[in-house]
């Protein structure tokens, strides 16, 4: 419902986003591509129950005993599961590990609830019933799904009005990175900061998106569907959990760096904890658990983790930011280059965006990387290298990067960083 689907859609999306390079390269009369929105569909659910079937089918390969139902705890060492079909039964364990996730979060904005059934307002987790892309689409929340889903549809031909109660779209996103994407996606779509969302109300179809700017001034947007990008939150309500002496810490559940609850025999992972709501932070801490009940120590580290906004250009972080690392006490610098002098994305027509480089100014070891360039998603691999191998400044400026590729802008980084270390410890 989330990280499949959404790309598999930002790949047509790009497909038609890509055109527009053509004849600047020398490639005439593909620049009027045509959307077929059935085969987009048929080649989304086939990647996305392809997916669902290969893991299944791994999981049933390594004798792991697949059951499917609602569970709830009874007891500290009891499970009770509710099948779809058939009656509850019981299942004793000797440890456990919660991964429910979190669904979609609705704040309560008049209407916005209770147009959820008949799909005048969708989620994240509802958004993939769509009979075709709508004309005209209403965003509340800007955060990465809200950006994502934004320019999807826009370059699906549809019209976009993206509000958000904050000052700042994509606030979770590093500061000179998030502002550059945001002037370049307020050239697509419509974005309204500080705004009151007053109401949803209408069909789907036609619905009226009712909402008031940061001086007040009420409008109403007139849309088929409004998309409800406002997070996601853990719901454990169901769980029984005060029964096994799992604490919370608010809607998450409370875990140590291990991914142990405050009851030592059960661990919880992924969205159900909070922080990094990402599918590759769910299966790392999946790994750290199953690593820690089987005796062997191991923690999750969130200054190593990373992530991609499937925007265009893609944004990307591994590690931390230099505002993140000094809250932490470390004394960071950074270099930073922007793609426009980068050969390859001169090549392509991808000039927008840069890379920055992020060290710790004591040890030269790289702690991050920050990224807004077309082909974010292949780049962030090296830099996930560098920052979970704590590789230094140094070893990257030595390394050979072939030639052209956006990948030399590491070592250039590095060693624009390294001599600007040189040139202020001479002073």
């Amino acid at each position: 419902r989330g990280c499949i689907p959404s790309k598999a859609w930002r790949a047509a999306a790009d497909n038609i986003r890509n055109r527009a390079h053509d004849a600047e390269m020398g490639v005439d009369g593909t620049n009027t591509p045509k959307l077929n929105w059935e085969q987009v569909e048929k080649h989304r659910r086939w990647v996305q129950t392809s997916r669902g079937e290969m893991a299944l089918k791994a999981d049933r390969g390594m004798k792991i005993d697949v059951r499917e139902g609602y569970g709830e705890f009874v007891d500290a060492h009891t499970l009770k599961i509710t099948p779809v079909e058939g009656e509850p039964y019981t299942v004793s364990f000797g440890a456990a590990v919660i991964a429910t996730g979190a669904p979609a979060f609705v704040p309560p904005i008049p209407g916005a609830r209770e147009n959820l059934a008949s799909g005048g307002v969708v989620t994240s987790d509802t958004i993939w019933n769509l009979a075709a892309p709508p004309k005209k689409l209403g965003i509340v929340g800007g955060g990465v799904i809200g950006v994502e889903m934004a320019q999807i549809f826009r370059d699906f031909g549809t019209e976009v009005l993206m509000l958000e109660r904050h000052e700042r779209i994509l606030a979770e996103i590093e500061d000179e990175i998030g502002k550059t994407l945001i002037a370049a996606l307020e050239k697509e779509i419509t974005v309204v900061t500080g705004a009151a969302i007053n109401e949803v109300s209408g069909t789907p179809g036609a619905m009226k998106l009712r909402y008031a700017n940061k001086d007040g001034v009420e409008s109403v947007f007139d849309c088929d569907i409004v998309l409800m990008a406002t997070g996601k939150r853990p719901d454990t309500g169901k769980l029984n959990l005060d029964k096994v002496g799992v604490e919370l810490d608010g809607a998450a559940i409370k875990v140590n760096a291990r991914c142990q609850t405050s009851a030592p025999h059960i661990y919880a992972v992924g969205d159900v904890i909070g922080g990094y709501m990402l599918a590759h932070t769910a299966a790392t801490q999946g790994r750290v658990a199953a690593d820690n009940l089987l005796g062997h120590a191991s923690v999750y580290d969130q200054d190593k983790d990373c992530g991609v906004t499937f925007s265009r250009p893609q944004a990307g972080f591994v590690g931390l930011s230099v505002a993140q690392a000094k809250a932490k006490g470390i004394d960071a610098v950074e270099a930073k280059m922007p793609m426009s002098i980068d050969a390859k994305a001169m090549i392509t027509g991808e000039t927008e965006g840069m890379i920055k480089l992020v060290a710790d100014k004591a040890s030269g070891r790289i702690i991050g990387v920050h990224f807004l360039a077309d082909h974010t998603d292949t780049l962030i691999g090296t830099g996930v290298m560098m920052v979970a191998g704590e590789m230094t400044l140094t070893q990257v400026a030595r390394a050979i990067f072939p030639h052209p590729t956006q990948t030399e802008l590491f070592g250039e980084l590095a060693r624009r960083l390294l001599n600007r270390l040189r040139r202020t410890a001479k002073k």
